[in-house]
């Protein structure tokens, strides 16, 4: 297997010795460079895109969701029941399915899965909403599970496609939350996990036997691929010419400025938007500025959010939502995101700030500058800086500052910062209390008040489709006009494909998925 993380972390493109390095690779392998380290393996615990991209790969879901339609549809559960209420769901699985380890996918395993996030609790952060108000499960027998809610779930049935509530070998959940993230982890899915370095590499190879994919999937057998490998490459530039050069066979990030390199020829773009919240700039309203709504308000005033788009990747756009267009439940609120200075100005001096020295607005000692947090690995640096520029135009001073990933994970969770910039994704509104949250230790809890959380819990439990609807736009109106989220733009992922690819697809989340990809010599 050729190794290119030693090379390309340091940023050197090995375009030279392209037709060597690629002839000698085995012509049933494929490496995909991620843009950032893997932190964690364990599905069930992180939430972060590169990690779950890997995850993906070696773990199998009750069900799957239709990218075009939205639909549920079956995976290792051939069928369900859902009561009225949404309280009850009631799954058949497949017959025949197997861990990598050994293990028989039966009832009990389901149960022993749902039990295992349901006790991570903070761990899970995403897993903690997917299962809000589960009161347990059982094995009915061998083949059949019973999910039990203490309140209508209106959302439980899509959550169930999730990478997240993926299904883990019941050896795998004996084993310490560390122990998984590091990659002592078995799925039922079509590739098994095999070495891990979390800062370098992570390999896998396919499944012997695999033979119970998602009906979506095209290829329902052994992957033709046969090692796949995911190679830490955290310089887009890097990324970039070694896709062109043959020594990836993928890119998982390509960055607006390379999007141009590609065309009708040579390596292909594949991209679509994905579902969820928009990247959203999110104030700390612990902060004693930011409690005021009006400069909340004020700051997503200022922004000219129609150039951004110059900056932005295949499938990007400037947000018209707190959701992105491709989520259930989303509604076209340009005109709330209008750019209005104007108005900008007014708030702010309503809210008694007047310009001092270089022009930052202040009321006695409290001026009016805020640090953004952020990933050095996200590609969006570029954005955070024409948005400060528009905030210095009204007198606000906004300081983009990246940090390395733990770093910008302790502040975050210390709540060491004015500002943070997320998205999650999603196919279900749902989503929104991800950020939102109405019971949770997620430290964007300090973001929104109780009204708001209210609003989002009855996304939830709504079952009558024009309930929910109402329902979403109770929520987003509530977060627009308190200014608790000022929503940005839409994200995307944009993947790089050499031409000897064939077949990799993104799901209903935008992550690559390689069960149908085949490798032409």
């Amino acid at each position: 297997m050729l190794r290119l993380t030693s090379l390309l972390a340091s940023g050197t493109v090995l375009l030279a010795a392209c037709a060597t390095a690629d002839a000698g690779r085995p012509p049933d392998s494929f490496t995909a460079g991620l843009a950032a380290p893997v932190s964690c393996l364990d599905p069930h615990q992180t939430p972060q895109t590169p990690n779950l991209q890997v995850s993906r790969q070696f773990v199998d879901s009750l069900t799957d969701q239709d990218p075009r339609t939205g639909k549920i549809v079956p995976w290792l559960a051939t069928s369900w029941k859902v009561d009225k209420r949404a309280e009850r769901f009631t799954f058949t699985l497949q017959e025949g399915v197997t861990f990598s380890d050994g293990a028989p996918l039966d009832a009990a395993a389901v149960v022993a899965n749902l039990d295992d996030i349901s006790r991570l609790g903070a761990r899970s952060p995403l897993g903690s909403g997917y299962l809000a108000g589960y009161e347990g499960a059982s094995a009915l027998d061998a083949k059949t599970v019973e999910v039990r809610f203490g309140a209508p779930s209106a959302q439980f049935l899509q959550a169930t496609s999730m990478v997240t509530l993926g299904i883990l070998s019941p050896g795998t959940l004996k084993k310490t939350p560390e122990q998984r993230c590091a990659g002592a982890l078995a799925g039922s899915g079509p590739f098994v996990l095999g070495r891990v370095a979390l800062n370098e590499e992570v390999r896998l190879s396919a499944r012997t036997g695999y033979a119970w994919a998602s009906r979506l999937a095209a290829h329902k057998g052994v992957p033709r691929i046969r090692e796949l490998t995911f190679a830490i490459v955290t310089d887009p530039s890097a990324r970039h010419g070694s896709l062109f050069s043959g020594q990836l066979d993928a890119d998982l990030q390509v960055l607006q400025q390379d999007q141009r390199s590609f065309g009708r020829k040579g390596p292909q773009l594949l991209s679509a938007t994905r579902p969820g919240i928009v990247f959203t700039l999110l104030p700390n309203e612990s902060r004693p500025a930011l409690r005021d709504p009006g400069v909340r308000r004020a700051i997503g005033a200022a922004l000219d959010r129609s150039r951004f788009a110059a900056l932005l990747a295949a499938g990007e756009r400037p947000a018209t939502d707190v959701l992105a267009s491709t989520t259930p439940g989303y509604a076209d609120r340009s005109a709330d995101l209008a750019y209005a200075p104007d108005e900008a100005a007014r708030l702010l001096d309503a809210a008694g700030y007047r310009r001092g020295p270089g022009g930052v607005r202040a009321k006695g000692s409290q001026r009016l500058s805020f640090t953004l947090v952020y990933s050095a690995n996200e590609p969006y640096g570029s954005v955070y800086q024409l948005m400060a520029q528009q905030l210095a135009d009204v007198g606000i001073e906004l300081r983009p500052t990246p940090l390395d990933d733990a770093t910008n994970s302790a502040r975050q969770s210390s709540g060491d910062y004015d500002f943070v910039s997320w998205a999650v994704t999603r196919g279900d509104p749902t989503v929104l209390a991800s950020v939102y949250p109405v019971e949770s230790a997620n430290p964007l809890r300090r973001t929104r008040p109780d009204q708001v959380d209210g609003t989002i819990a009855r996304i939830a439990t709504v079952l009558d489709p024009t309930e929910r609807s109402r329902a979403v736009k109770a929520a987003a109106e509530a977060i627009l006009s308190g200014g608790h989220g000022i929503p940005l733009f839409e994200q995307a992922s944009s993947v790089g494909l050499t031409e000897r690819v064939t077949g990799v697809r993104l799901d209903a989340s935008g992550r690559p998925i390689f069960q149908d990809a085949e490798v032409r010599a």
